[in-house]
This record gives structure tokens, sequence and C-alpha cells, in this order.
């Protein structure tokens, strides 16, 4: 039986992805700065290392006879300035790679559409060029953490690069941003809401497109992970109506925000508190398309419908549905 590493195994997207692997036949490795939590290992088959993705003995000791290594490892941040977020989405994926080339195993990284320079209009495709100096502070690490992990391939890496597009649903147990939005509407919160949106994808299908991208995707090869391009305030009415109650209907329009964002980076520090930044703000200004159809067609790539997603987001909250 095959062994996986996968690095950041303990978030959002890594406590979706670690049973899959497990049900797939692999021998799952997962690796974390800190131990994990009771709830952590979502079933047998998960052994934990603890350490960090930037502390190369470590990094060194939790690949040692593993045959893959699945970097999840980042810190998404949407603020101008996060010394941490850069250093770990810019220099893990470099030690990652370096170090699966040196023992020639094969490599998925983790990216994200925005590693893409999303502000160039019309379909955004895999061939878009990736973010440069004039980008959030998120999308420049992601592009230079995915720029570290092609030279590497140039190399002679065997990698395959996945990137998701915004990931919603199930299962959440630390409450990523916008999802707490969409339990909010469902438990009643009514609140005006800016206009603007993005492409959304469930974490369970983002979950099956790496796990099948380990075995079956194209060495050197990038895969866009997307779904269904809606509003935030979509989103959040969607969540209400599926718990019974009435969609919002205070949209504000994102022209009227967007000059008192700089104000945001004022809100807080703390993760998940930085929706009202510059960079948030613009993301959803761009309200990008993104097509999956090179994911469909070579790793058979298959998005489930936006309702189906908010719907089981509910349900795993304790929320009843009317569908």
């Amino acid at each position: 039986m095959k062994r996986v590493l996968v690095t950041g195994g303990g978030g959002y997207l890594g406590a979706n992805l670690l049973p899959r692997l497990v049900a797939a036949g692999w021998m799952v490795r997962a690796m974390e700065p800190y131990p994990p939590g009771p709830d952590a290992n979502p079933q047998a088959g998960v052994e934990w290392v603890t350490g960090s993705v930037l502390d190369e003995a470590a990094l060194s000791e939790a690949m040692a006879g593993c045959d893959a290594v699945v970097h999840l490892a980042a810190r998404i941040s949407l603020r101008r300035r996060d010394p941490v977020a850069w250093r770990l989405n810019t220099r893990g994926p470099a030690l990652v790679a370096a170090e699966a080339r040196r023992r020639g195993i094969r490599m998925v990284h983790c990216s994200s559409v925005h590693a893409l320079d999303c502000s160039t209009g019309g379909t955004l495709t895999e061939d878009a060029p990736l973010a440069g100096a004039d980008r959030p502070l998120y999308d420049r690490s992601k592009a230079v953490g995915q720029r570290a992990v092609l030279a590497e391939v140039a190399r002679g890496l065997d990698a395959v690069v996945c990137l998701p597009t915004g990931i919603i649903g199930p299962v959440d147990r630390a409450g990523s941003r916008v999802n707490r939005l969409i339990l909010a509407a469902a438990r009643g919160a009514r609140p005006p809401v800016v206009s603007g949106g993005f492409d959304w994808v469930d974490v369970r299908d983002v979950a099956v497109g790496i796990a099948v991208a380990l075995d079956w995707g194209r060495a050197g090869r990038s895969y866009l992970l997307s779904g269904t391009r809606a509003q935030i305030a979509t989103l959040m009415s969607l969540g209400a109506i599926l718990a019974g109650r009435r969609p919002l209907r205070v949209v504000v329009p994102l022209e009227w925000v967007r000059p008192l964002a700089p104000l945001g980076e004022l809100m807080g520090s703390r993760p998940g508190t930085d929706i009202f930044t510059p960079a948030a703000l613009g993301a959803l200004a761009e309200y990008p398309t993104v097509s999956s159809a090179r994911a469909r067609a070579e790793l058979g790539f298959l998005p489930r419908p936006l309702a189906m997603t908010v719907r089981d987001l509910l349900d795993s909250a304790s929320i009843k549905t009317l569908a």
C-alpha cells in the first residue's frame, strides 16, 4: 500500500481530503504545526505528525517513506501586509517541492485561482498569466509559490498543480468566511450585503479533484477546479430560503463601499476578519468567469450544484432545511 503525506491536513480542505485518500487505498500521513484536536482525525488510517513545512528537517522526516505528497498548507489573507501568510505561501511550496524532487516522489500542489491574474477579463483558464506585482498580497504569494513548484518541475519533479476557486460547504469545523455568512443568513440575520461575487466550488468536489489528480493528473499540468459563479447575496439568500426564511433584499452597490475599504485593514488582525479589505472587495468586483474544462476532460471533475452545497452546509450545522 502506498503512503502519501498531506501537509496542512488538519485544515478545512484537509478534513475533506483525508478520508477520501484513505478510501482510495492510500496510507495517509498528515502534517500540522501542532498536535490535532480530538475531532481532527476523520477515520482510521491517518497518521499525524507534528511539524512545520518551513522546518526542513521536520519536513524531510515527515516525507520519509512516502510515495507522494499533497501540499495544502497555506494561509488565506486578504490584508495588505501579512508576513506569516507570505512566508508560508511562498517558502512552503518551494521547500516541499524541492524535498519531493530529491526523493523522486509525486507532488500535488494546491494553489489557488488567486495565483492567476483575475483582472484580465474574459474566461479565466490555466493559460492566464500568474499574478504580478500589482495584485494583492495573497494573490502574489500564491503565484510565487506556484512558480517555485514549476521551477522544480523543470528540474525533474513529477508534480501536478490544482487551482480551486472559492471553497464553500461542509465539513468546516473552523468556520470559513463565506460559510459563516451563509449560515448567518440561514439563522435569520439580514444584514446589508455588498454586490459582487466570485466562482464557488464545493470543498468535497475539490477534495475529489485533488485525489484524482494524485493518481491521474499529467505531470507539469495545472487544473482549475471551479464551480458556479454567483454573487455573495445569492449565496446568503439561498441559505435563507433553504432554511424557510425570506431572501436578503438590501444589496449595497460595491462601488459605494470600496472607497471605505482601507478602513477594513483596521478592523482586526485575526484570520477571517478581513472581509472588507481592498483585496476582498476587489476580488468580488472582478467576479471572474472560470473554466474547469481541462479538469473535466482530464480528471472527470464534475462539481455539484450550488444549492446542494448550501443545503448540505446547513445540514452539517443542524439547521433544518426545506429541501
